[in-house]
């Protein structure tokens, strides 16, 4: 841990979310001088003025100041793009732009095991995270998942910790700017069209996924889906690569084999619990399992240790989470769906007839490889926010549609005209961004609309 690379530096951090408050009171922790810039003046308030009183960090809201041109480096929020007029002006200056997640890992000394891709990635950082407190190790827990990483990393210096470990969700956002990021354990599960509002090019995307592999060496573990068609075209090159299938015949170090999640040791096969009691749903699931099994076989080496982990697991908040029943309609809150590849999972993962509540803040997703699965699962979509043209375009010759004002008016259409057996699912395949803070509080206002309801029960 070196802080002599931030004490006394003139650090800007770009933004005020919670990824940049977070980085604004690390860099503080270790000596630096921040200055905190946010270009939009409603996103101050008196809480985090007192924030930056006690960390002793200076702040603007509304503007970008000359004293940003000023600083040593640049710490970026993963939601401001390339494009804008202060990260063109900063690249013109060459000063060095750095990812809070990058920043964060210059002061860890303990193991990192990151995990990336298009889906899954929340369910699966949460299962690691359970794996290693199961089996002893003090894990940390923190990212793109909720919480920022450089806020767990400031907690962990309050308590005292015997064997840590960092498990890291990582967007490619934070991806993009890092430089000396290097992940005991790298995992990528998957790569399926996203964000194409903001990269010029799918393979721009996807490159920037692999980025998580920038500096992996004979140290570090990378851990691949096997399954999945888009990583099996690229040609990944590591000194360590681990494998996990579901269904892929070559196997891996951890797979579906014999109805068994189980993984394969120098002792040969070694099965840790049956596929049809994973408590979570869906074979997308068996893989997010076999993900968490295949990054944690470093640290865990007991099969027994692994299968308690597994079969004591519960759903994570907003990833198909079961908010309760209504007149014989299960309602299931997928908020953090905010791409088409993640709804088209969620759907599948149902048998019953589907009310599939879509839209939102529009991604460049093209929704019309929804439609062999909204045919074969659903009753009919109903279209909220800025997307709901977008997608009522594509779909409504297809299957159908009914436009509604908000998730509310969606929920009300669906009682009134759905049958006991259906499910109602908000699994949106957009972003959250033109109704809703983040996706957690539009996930948070449907549990609550649906479990405020007369006649609601789990």
């Amino acid at each position: 841990m070196d802080k002599s690379r931030v004490k006394n530096k003139k650090v800007t951090v770009l933004g005020s979310q919670r990824s940049a408050m977070g980085a604004a009171r690390l860099l503080s922790h270790f000596g630096a001088k921040v200055l905190l810039s946010e270009i939009n003046p409603e996103l101050f308030s008196a809480e985090k003025r007192q924030i930056f009183a006690d960390i002793g960090a200076e702040f603007e809201f509304g503007y970008h100041s000359p004293d940003v041109l000023e600083s040593d480096f640049i710490v970026v929020s993963p939601g401001i793009p390339e494009n804008v007029e202060i990260m063109q002006k900063i690249r013109e200056k060459q000063i060095p732009v750095y990812s809070e997640i990058e920043i964060t890992s210059w002061f860890i000394d303990a193991p990192i095991i990151a995990v990336t891709g298009s889906n899954g990635k929340t369910t699966t950082v949460n299962l690691i995270h359970h794996l290693l407190k199961t089996a002893g190790y003090d894990s940390f827990l923190g990212g793109n998942v909720g919480v920022a990483a450089s806020e767990i990393l400031l907690d962990s210096f309050k308590v005292d910790v015997q064997k840590p470990i960092f498990v890291l969700e990582v967007s490619s956002f934070q991806l993009d700017n890092i430089k000396e990021f290097k992940p005991q354990v790298a995992v990528i599960l998957n790569l399926t069209p996203d964000h194409l509002d903001r990269y010029p090019s799918l393979d721009a995307y996807y490159d920037s996924k692999l980025k998580l592999l920038l500096n992996t060496d004979a140290d570090c573990t990378v851990v691949i889906n096997r399954d999945d068609p888009e990583l099996n075209k690229r040609d990944i090159v590591a000194d360590n690569i681990r494998y996990f299938a579901v269904d892929n015949q070559a196997g891996g170090a951890a797979m579906l084999a014999e109805g068994s999640l189980g993984m394969m040791r120098e002792n040969g096969w070694n099965p840790i619990l049956p596929a049809k009691v994973v408590p979570i749903p869906g074979r997308h699931n068996l893989s997010n399992a076999l993900a968490a099994i295949a990054a944690t076989m470093d640290f865990i080496d007991d099969p027994e240790t692994m299968a308690h982990a597994l079969i004591t697991f519960s759903a994570v908040p907003h990833r198909i989470e079961y908010v309760g029943i209504i007149n014989g309609i299960r309602c299931y809150n997928d908020s953090k769906a905010t791409n088409v590849a993640s709804t088209e999972v969620a759907i599948r993962s149902f048998s019953q007839p589907i009310w599939l509540i879509l839209g939102g803040k529009d991604k460049g997703g093209d929704f019309t490889s929804l439609i062999p699965v909204l045919e074969q699962y659903t009753r009919e979509i109903l279209l909220i926010g800025d997307a709901a043209n977008v997608i009522d375009t594509q779909l409504s010759q297809a299957t159908k549609t009914c436009q509604l004002e908000n998730i509310e008016k969606a929920i009300e259409y669906c009682f009134k005209h759905a049958e006991s057996g259906d499910v109602l699912l908000l699994s949106p395949a957009c972003a959250s961004f033109d109704q809703f803070a983040n996706f957690e509080a539009r996930g948070d206002y449907f549990r609550d609309r649906i479990q405020s309801r007369e006649g609601w029960s789990m």
